[in-house]
């Protein structure tokens, strides 16, 4: 039998597949719109962040160099050799080793009206070393840079200042007023130092951070858009964000690269539950599906295939004790549905009683006598054997009801019913009441001589009951006449065609003055 979607086990399996693909569907819609853009947003924090790690050591460096530029800048050695009184100054400080040492490239030193006073330190392009007066010779590669910090000098900032600068390359630079050790004045000029950006520097500052670290040209584009993350490759986060304190307005691109296995680790930490929500989901569904299985859909399966044998079964059968013995509301119903079966039993019992039964002598009814009739008759033949049929009629009973009214017939039927029934108690012979006063009685296994002999008993006992009818035109008392018809086994005979023959032999006895048993074709016998 192919499985209906009609049946509780299906709608079951359907409703708990949609309520897992809704599951697994809002589960995709969480990490969608809410995992997966948590997670975007933890890694554009964990990129600001870092960023900001990067530019604090970048600062870091600038404002040391700012303190070191100071240090220069307020001793009376400096402020002297500003004054003219150079001396050894210049020889005794500068040399490229300490330039090499302390990590600058160079240091210039300007008059207050702006103009370089002396060069020290090593040429960023061919790497020589020079300490000369002025930009001349050996210093003029000194000239660019020089020419790009006069605006800034002729700003005069007092507390100094460190600043980032790309033309002619890539250097913190920091200027200081020289001034006496206490710092006080006035100011004999400027100081300027210069540290490259190169990549002795991008070594130091990728050792404090665990970070490669890129300075590029920004853009307009750049400077609009702000932080940027690239995602492009699953393995690195590539990052970029300009730096504003350049000189003028001009601006670096600070880069960088983040691993990304936090990002898919917590990514497939989400999965991996995602995978066991789903696990989880289908046990559950699984473990659901088998305990409806077992505790509902089977027991109603059972009755189910039991309402089924009712219908083709005509047999009293029972409910599994499987059913009726379970304590719960399937066990409840299948224990009233038993007692409203047992109470149709009963029922459908008496009114097949009734429908064969006459209801006021309690014999059997037309129905029953055709039925018995017929399946006598078939038996009879089977096994080559007679069968003899008695027809009796009340002789006068109309008089009877006349005379004494309706209430007092009712109570002579009975009367002679309960006779009849006495005297034939085998259990194959029939007494039935075929009519308002006639009675029809089947012989199984009777020739016609014990038919005869049982009809005139009859007679002979309804007679002796001596019920008084003064009414009857035959005798004092209720009487009878018989007809009695027989199917032989070498002549045998269709129920209607016995029927005939004894309804011929109770007219005959009727005929022959009532209160007689008459043969079938034979004279009536008082």
């Amino acid at each position: 039998m192919k499985p209906r979607l009609s049946s509780l086990r299906h709608r079951f399996l359907v409703s708990l597949g949609v309520l897992f693909l809704a599951a697994m569907c809002a589960l995709g819609l969480i990490a969608q719109f809410i995992i997966y853009p948590v997670l975007l947003e933890e890694e554009r924090e964990l990129a600001t962040a870092e960023l900001d790690r990067i530019e604090r050591v970048m600062d870091s460096d600038r404002l040391a160099l700012l303190a070191m530029v100071k240090d220069w800048a307020t001793w009376d050695d400096t402020y002297a050799f500003m004054q003219g009184h150079r001396g050894t100054y210049a020889d005794s400080n500068f040399s490229r080793t300490m330039f090499e040492d302390m990590d600058y490239q160079f240091m210039l030193f300007f008059s207050t009206d702006g103009h370089v006073v002396w060069t020290a330190g090593i040429d960023p392009v061919s790497g020589d070393y020079a300490s000369c007066p002025g930009l001349e010779n050996d210093c003029a590669w000194a000239a660019t840079m020089a020419h790009r910090m006069r605006p800034l000098i002729r700003y005069r900032p007092m507390e100094g200042a460190a600043y980032l600068e790309i033309t002619p390359y890539r250097a913190f630079v920091a200027i200081h007023p020289i001034l006496r050790t206490d710092e006080s004045g006035p100011a004999q000029g400027w100081l300027a130092q210069v540290r490259l950006l190169d990549t002795v520097w991008q070594a130091h500052i990728e050792s404090q951070t665990d970070l490669p670290v890129e300075l590029l040209p920004a853009s307009q584009n750049d400077l609009i858009s702000g932080l940027r993350l690239d995602r492009t490759d699953s393995h690195r986060l590539l990052i970029t964000r300009p730096i504003n304190n350049v000189a003028g307005s001009e601006s670096l691109l600070l880069q960088s690269h983040l691993p990304r296995e936090d990002f898919f680790t917590q990514l497939a930490t989400f999965r991996y539950t995602q995978f066991w929500t789903a696990g989880l989901l289908l046990t559950v569904i699984a473990i659901v599906l088998i305990l409806l299985e077992s505790m509902v859909l089977r027991p109603l399966r059972q009755f189910a295939g039991f309402t089924q044998q009712l219908q083709f079964q005509n047999v009293d059968c029972f409910l599994p004790q499987g059913l009726t013995n379970r304590r719960d509301e399937i066990g409840t119903l299948a224990r009233e549905f038993q007692q409203l079966l047992e109470l149709q039993r009963r029922q459908t019992s008496s009114l097949v009683e009734l429908s064969h039964h006459d209801p006021l002598t309690g014999l059997a009814n037309r129905r029953l006598f055709d039925q018995t009739l017929e399946e006598a008759l078939q038996q009879a033949h089977l096994h080559s054997q007679p069968m003899g049929l008695l027809m009796v009629d009340i002789d006068s009973f109309k008089n009877y009801n006349d005379h004494f009214g309706h209430p007092a017939g009712d109570a002579c039927l009975k009367a002679i019913a309960d006779a009849m029934q006495r005297h034939f108690l085998r259990p194959n012979q029939l007494v039935a009441r075929t009519g308002g006063e006639e009675f029809s009685i089947v012989l199984p296994g009777s020739s016609e001589a014990v038919c005869a002999r049982l009809a005139e008993s009859l007679r002979q006992a309804i007679e002796a009951l001596g019920l008084p009818h003064p009414a009857s035109e035959v005798s004092p008392v209720v009487t009878v006449s018989v007809g009695v018809a027989c199917s032989a086994p070498e002549q045998p005979r269709s129920p209607q065609a016995l029927i005939d023959a004894a309804d011929a032999a109770l007219y005959a006895a009727k005929q022959a003055g009532r209160n007689q048993v008459s043969m079938e074709g034979e004279q009536a016998t008082a």
